[in-house]
């Protein structure tokens, strides 16, 4: 049951930082390039790192030597840490430090997101994170592609996180419908993000069952070996007991 759910929380983490990194990406370009995205998602990076932060502790209270592993894992206060949010709060003009942060931040959620061990494990087996990093670029780039060759022209896509939502909807493949691609290049898009969509959806379904079948003959293996080892155990004990059996019916007779 505790394996279950550290496996789940893992998960669940995973997805959270996975996110978060889309986000900062999108952030860091919205300061770096003013492309007006809403500074209000940093608000879900709150989140991420609460999470961070309870994993993290987790962590730490089952390691013997804590000192050393804090040591060994300083790196990770950047990833605990929301840095960027407490700067926009206190210095909102910052940019360039704002900008930094969010890129020491990118690197340190991504290092820390390959300390999950199950599901990166998981995702490598499955090849899922060749899947995972076509499903991020097509996001990255076909958000951007939307917002600068619809902007101009479509009042529904003239900010940033109104593409990047676009792309979402039309990735998910449940298509709103509230905002609509105007342009030939838009419409490219679109087309794009829901072939990527649907496949990374099956690639990510045909994953997830291969991950089950495998769990479900692996823990039936280990019973099949339990099994066997307690057979084993109770087959030379009889033996045991019929020799030593045949050596008290040998005295008997030799009395």
């Amino acid at each position: 049951m505790q394996r279950n759910f550290r496996l789940i929380f893992n998960a669940i983490l995973f997805i959270f930082i996975f996110i978060d990194i889309i986000i900062l990406i999108f952030l860091t370009l919205d300061f770096a390039f003013n492309l007006k995205a809403a500074v209000g998602l940093v608000r879900f990076d709150v989140f991420a790192s609460l999470l961070i932060l309870f994993h993290a502790s987790l962590r730490l209270s089952i390691q013997e030597n804590k000192r050393e592993y804090i040591t060994k894992n300083w790196f990770d206060i950047f990833a605990i840490i929301p840095l960027a949010y407490i700067v926009i709060l206190i210095f909102p003009n910052t940019y360039l430090i704002v900008i930094a942060l969010f890129l020491l931040r990118i690197y340190a959620l991504y290092r820390y997101m390959l300390k999950i061990r199950s599901i990166i494990g998981f995702t490598r087996k499955t090849k899922l994170d060749y899947a995972t990093f076509v499903l991020l670029l097509t996001l990255i780039f076909g958000s951007l592609i939307f917002f600068w060759v619809e902007s101009p022209v479509n009042p529904q896509a003239s900010t940033l996180d109104n593409s990047v939502f676009f792309m979402i909807v039309t990735m998910s493949t449940v298509g709103y419908g509230n905002i609509v691609p105007y342009t030939g290049i838009g419409k490219m898009v679109a087309v794009i993000a829901i072939i990527v969509g649907l496949g990374y959806t099956g690639w990510v379904t045909a994953a997830i069952a291969s991950s089950l079948v495998e769990e479900f003959r692996k823990k039936s293996k280990e019973e099949i070996t339990e099994q066997r080892e307690s057979m084993s155990i109770i087959l030379n004990k009889l033996d045991k007991i019929e020799k030593e059996l045949e050596e008290i019916k040998n005295r008997k007779d030799s009395e």
